[in-house]
């Protein structure tokens, strides 16, 4: 009876020591509320070669699904193999919390899916679906950190503010080394008879001391040649869904190179930040010559007690001349206020708008002048006008 015992109790300590060793946890954002859009454009025409859209503004208020945060929930994983090394995974899908639908493209696990291994000494490596170094070392410290995605350079042209993923990548982290930290991702384009085409790549890094951290970044994705080309469907997912750059998906490739800093003085945060994304055309594309845009910000956030947080900021973009017309010009003010009831629960307020000028191009390559579109795609819909205003004010709770 008591070599029973003994042998029951030997078991269960090993079963509770495997157990602590491995750990799956399961996580969440859901964040609702209310907004108003001055103007949302609808479209009156199609569209061809010579033939713009023809569109008229609506105003919109209504139900407002993930405005500071994306809503999500997801499942991180890690097993310790010994050695300070250890195997790890994160599935996160994203959904819209007002109708209950998955969110990018409809992807069970569109927000986040990989998995890979982890070592204390070397660094993380990882395969899948995952964020570029321009959203680890740039983005974490960018506007949006404290403007949320309405607080992002227009349109989120650059990807600072996680617009994009890159599927079918391999992604390198370094551990820290005294603040700095570096790493490099490369995404297949799983293109028959081309290593190239679709693919993207990108490297990055970030040097954090005390109050004080920069980041910077390159990316560079690549689209298929010939006919099919625009179609942005291998590992990139493309920054094209605003009327900022939707005129140049047809482009061959996209370069970013991202930067952003911040200094923290007591309750203020300052920070900057800069973009430069480069459109390069092929032989199947809508335009002929590059298209480069540049966007700067600033941003000041106060935190005024424990629970109330409030920020401001300022973005200029501005994008090169398109034969011969005068350059498109973007000029966007954010406010925000954040309340938190809890560590988990806050309550916000948004504020963003926007005025743009000059001349563009449209989705099938006509001249047009260059309309508003604060914020990322996530927070609304384009104008039809060069100006829009934004306002949202919601409920966010982590799990």
């Amino acid at each position: 009876m008591k070599k029973t015992a003994l042998t029951y109790f030997a078991l269960s300590s090993l079963s509770l020591a495997a157990h602590a060793q491995s750990s799956v946890t399961l996580y969440g954002i859901v964040d609702a509320g209310l907004g108003y859009t001055s103007g949302q454009r609808v479209a009156d025409t199609k569209g061809a070669p010579g033939k713009p859209v023809v569109y008229r503004n609506a105003s919109n208020y209504g139900f407002a699904s993930g405005t500071w945060s994306g809503d999500r929930w997801g499942l991180k994983g890690k097993e310790d193999l010994g050695g300070g090394l250890a195997a790890v995974f994160q599935l996160e899908n994203g959904f819209n919390i007002g109708t209950g639908q998955m969110g990018q493209g409809g992807r069970e696990f569109g927000r986040q899916a990989w998995m890979g291994l982890s070592s204390e000494k070397f660094g993380r490596l990882t395969l899948g679906r995952q964020y570029d170094p321009i959203v680890d070392f740039v983005g974490t410290i960018s506007a949006g950190t404290f403007l949320t995605g309405m607080g992002a350079h227009p349109g989120d042209l650059d990807n600072i503010d996680n617009q994009a993923r890159e599927s079918n990548s391999i992604k390198y982290t370094s551990p820290s080394f005294s603040g700095f930290q570096f790493g490099a991702l490369y995404g297949f384009g799983n293109q028959a008879g081309s290593v190239k085409n679709q693919s993207t790549w990108s490297v990055g890094g970030q040097y954090t001391n005390g109050p004080f951290a920069i980041g910077a970044a390159y990316m560079q994705a690549n689209n298929a040649y010939g006919a099919n080309g625009g179609a942005w469907t291998g590992a990139y997912d493309g920054t094209f869904a605003s009327s900022i750059n939707e005129g140049f998906a047809s482009a061959r490739n996209q370069q970013i190179v991202a930067a952003a800093s911040t200094y923290q003085i007591g309750p203020v945060t300052l920070g900057v930040s800069y973009s430069n994304t480069q459109y390069k055309p092929g032989s199947f594309s809508l335009f002929t010559a590059k298209e480069t845009f540049n966007s700067a910000g600033l941003t000041v956030a106060y935190q005024v007690t424990s629970a109330l947080r409030l920020a401001a900021g300022y973005d200029y973009t501005q994008g090169s001349s398109i034969n011969g017309a005068p350059a498109p010009k973007y000029n966007q003010v954010n406010l925000a206020s954040y309340y938190f009831l809890s560590k988990r629960t806050a309550l916000y307020g948004l504020v963003g708008y926007q005025k743009a000028s000059g001349k563009t191009l449209d989705m099938s390559g006509n001249t047009v002048n260059a309309t508003a579109s604060v914020g990322d795609v996530g927070n609304g819909i384009s104008s039809a006008s060069n100006v829009q205003t934004l306002v949202r004010v919601g409920i966010r709770q982590t799990f």
